[in-house]
């Protein structure tokens, strides 16, 4: 008797002292959001951790501020730095600035730009102002290296082609700083966990002090309205294939002209494409193979070298690769990825094929 006593006396106590943080960090929550929304200056770093198709974790980094403006479809303005690219919406104007291509495109369409870059754009998607604004339940306190309190919520829980995708989010926030200091992203595909992503958010600074944002853009740089240039287009069948010069991963000449007499394919990929790599993967299977007067080329308009070198090793490329090739993406008219040119043995384009198709990739191998 006296050891049930004891067993319900500490169930008890656990239960207060679960009901007691659990009723502090309902209220830490809500001083938090108080806390972000009586400053009139935000600013913060952040550090992405964001898994690719194989199995790499990429770091995405920036840092963003915000200061109260005068705009209805959004309270703040906001600028926003990542490398290659800034964001900002200031006077209900939203630019991106493009460094590699000396570019700044304006948005006048402010209701869908609001919209694009709190629901689409990751740094502000992910920010903690977007984030606070969620509905939240708390769960437990955690420690990385101080006390933080975590609320979870269900982003997604649905049933696609008969597979159930269920996604939760955790946010964590400091009991000292009252702000947030961590962000998860975690998916599940039919019970297993699948991506996770997350968000450290570090170095605040706040302030009440009212004054204007302000950027400089940077000079030298021009303009577009976005949408209004249509770009290169992809080449299409019964062009001739402009000619190149490149180097791949291991030094190797790859001359584009020196190949007539053979067909060529060039495969235009990125790393962080899912459908890319599956082509990849379909193109190393057992019943695959390319007829020996086919030349296969991997082109890799975005990437840096150094990636792509342990991506092309993890998913094992057959066929000589190539990196960093912006100017051939741009010369090819290549927006989106794959991009796949079959090219003949007179140098003229037989086929081009945007996207992952099996049919196509089936129709090439000597094996079919």
């Amino acid at each position: 008797m006296k050891y049930s006593m004891h067993c319900i006396l500490a169930l008890l106590l656990l239960f207060v002292a679960f009901f007691a943080n659990a009723q502090d960090a309902s209220g830490l929550l809500e001083k938090s959001r108080k806390h972000v929304r009586a400053q009139h200056s935000i600013a913060y770093k952040y550090r992405a951790y964001w898994p690719n198709p194989v199995g790499e974790i990429d770091t995405l980094s920036g840092e963003n501020r915000f200061v109260v403006g005068k705009q209805p479809l959004f309270r703040y303005d906001f600028v926003s730095k990542a490398p290659g690219r800034d964001m900002t919406y200031i006077d209900g104007v939203y630019r991106e600035v493009l460094h590699d291509e000396k570019k700044v495109e304006l948005h006048p369409d402010e209701e869908k730009a609001v919209r694009m870059f709190t629901k689409g754009l990751i740094p502000l998607k992910y920010s903690p102002i977007v984030l606070l604004d969620r509905s939240w339940q708390y769960v437990r306190d955690t420690t990385i290296v101080h006390s933080l309190a975590g609320y979870r919520t269900v982003d997604m829980d649905t049933v696609v082609n008969g597979n159930r995708v269920y996604v939760e989010l955790w946010l964590y926030i400091g009991k000292d700083s009252r702000l947030p200091e961590w962000y998860v992203q975690q998916s599940y595909f039919n019970g297993n966990r699948s991506q996770r992503v997350e968000f450290e958010f570090t170095d605040y600074a706040l302030s009440r002090k009212v004054e204007p944002l302000v950027y400089a853009l940077p000079a030298g740089y021009r303009s577009e309205v976005y949408g209004s240039a249509s770009g290169p287009q992809v080449l299409q069948a019964g062009v001739e294939a402009p000619v190149f010069q490149l180097r791949d991963l291991q030094g190797n000449l790859v001359d584009l002209k020196a190949l007539r007499g053979r067909k060529v394919l060039l495969n235009f990929s990125t790393i962080n494409c899912g459908y890319c790599k599956m082509a990849i993967d379909h193109m190393n299977r057992k019943d695959f193979a390319l007829p020996d007067n086919v030349v296969a080329v991997y082109i890799n308009p975005i990437d840096k070298s150094d990636r792509v070198a342990s991506y092309a090793q993890k998913s094992h490329i057959p066929f000589p690769v190539v990196a960093d090739a912006r100017a051939i993406g741009t010369l090819y008219g290549v927006s989106g990825y794959p991009t796949f040119f079959l090219i003949d043995e007179k140098g003229v384009i037989q086929e081009t094929v945007v996207g992952y198709r099996e049919a196509f990739l089936d129709g090439l191998s000597k094996k079919k």
